[in-house]
């Protein structure tokens, strides 16, 4: 609440498309006046605060905080709890994506924590087929049906921020939302997902570019010297066929370490290796000392590499470059990037491209 720029006020008119029990609508009602009585303040409140919710609970919860709330302010109770309800009409049942132009028309705030689960893509616009985070699919809602200027701030989950499939996502945002974007970090001790925060103006102009990581200037990048890839083996679907190989999986590779005999083989027709390269976790958390932990796989035999495993392959074949990369994925620079670019709980192909290579390194 307090990234809006637009002071709140009993001019105001708020909405949380998706209110819950109401958090958010709370934290807004305390930039608003409290009046001797329930009765009057909640009148008050009632005109300037709007919520939604699917679930008929979580909106008589959000009601009866907001009741609470104005009662430990000091206003007195000069009305029963059916009357207090009733003056907070605005905040109702519905659903986020049923909401429309005529509805929110005359907002001038809204702030929101949508849900981060995954629903199937409206497949329209720039959204492609698949399970999309919810949290894109009703911000991108809201923002296209409400009036310019007016003020928007949001809790969303980083995947959005740094995800390579919600690269349009972005650029719709950008073009949309005079703004800027800030990481938080993880949701809650309870909530083991990495939140950011968006905030801003609908622009009724071309907006500039919001940063959504920061662009490290650098002569060169991994991907200059490396290929990347994910390993092909999925051990509990591929098929035993073709010839024995070795295998590499999460289990069998020590952090840090070489790996020059194999304890497991297995019979596999799919995607190999020619050592040597580098393979490094794909399970990957910011609280982690080190995000992208690899291994040095050695030999003459060709590799299977288990998909939870990235594949990183030095261009000039030398072992003299496997262990330069080590030395780069431990520093606390590589380990800074990572964790401004991506807050996932794993590491993608992309972002491990990008990871700046250090002058005296290379």
């Amino acid at each position: 609440v307090s990234k809006f720029t637009k002071h709140i006020s009993f001019n105001s008119v708020i909405v949380d498309p998706t209110c819950g029990a109401g958090n958010l609508l709370i934290e807004c009602s305390r930039n608003l006046g409290v009046d001797k009585t329930l009765s009057s303040t909640l009148k008050k409140w009632g005109s300037v605060l709007c919520g939604y919710d699917i679930h008929k609970t979580f909106v008589e919860t959000a009601k009866l905080r907001l009741i609470i709330e104005a009662l430990s302010r000091g206003a007195e109770k000069d009305c029963s709890l059916d009357e207090a309800l009733g003056f907070l009409p605005n905040i109702e049942v519905a659903d986020v994506m049923s909401l429309d132009r005529g509805i929110l028309k005359d907002v001038t705030h809204v702030v929101m924590n949508p849900p981060f689960s995954l629903w199937d893509s409206p497949q329209k616009g720039f959204w492609k087929k698949g399970k999309i985070n919810a949290a894109g699919i009703v911000f991108e809602h809201i923002v296209n049906i409400l009036p310019k200027m007016c003020q928007v701030s949001a809790i969303l989950p980083d995947v959005l921020r740094s995800g390579s499939r919600y690269s349009n996502w972005r650029e719709y945002v950008s073009s949309t939302i005079h703004g800027a974007c800030e990481i938080y970090g993880r949701f809650s001790n309870k909530a083991d997902v990495d939140v950011f925060l968006l905030y801003g103006e609908v622009s009724s102009y071309p907006a500039d570019k919001i940063k959504w990581f920061d662009i490290i200037k650098t002569e060169a990048i991994l991907s200059d010297y490396y290929n990347v890839c994910v390993g092909s083996l999925v051990a509990y679907r591929d098929p035993l066929i073709g010839e024995n190989r070795p295998f590499v999986q999460p289990k069998s590779a020590p952090a840090w370490g070489v790996i020059k005999e194999f304890s497991e083989y297995r019979k596999y027709s799919g995607k190999v290796y020619k050592p040597p390269f580098v393979v490094v976790r794909r399970t990957s958390s910011p609280s982690d000392k080190h995000r992208a932990v690899g291994t040095i796989v050695q030999g003459r035999e060709l590799v299977a590499v288990e998909n939870h495993m990235l594949v990183v392959q030095p261009i000039d074949g030398s072992i003299s470059s496997c262990r330069q990369l080590l030395k780069l994925l431990k520093l606390s620079e590589t380990n800074d990037f990572l964790n401004n670019r991506i807050r996932l709980r794993h590491l993608t192909v992309g972002v491990l491209k990008q990871i700046p290579l250090l002058q005296g390194l290379y």
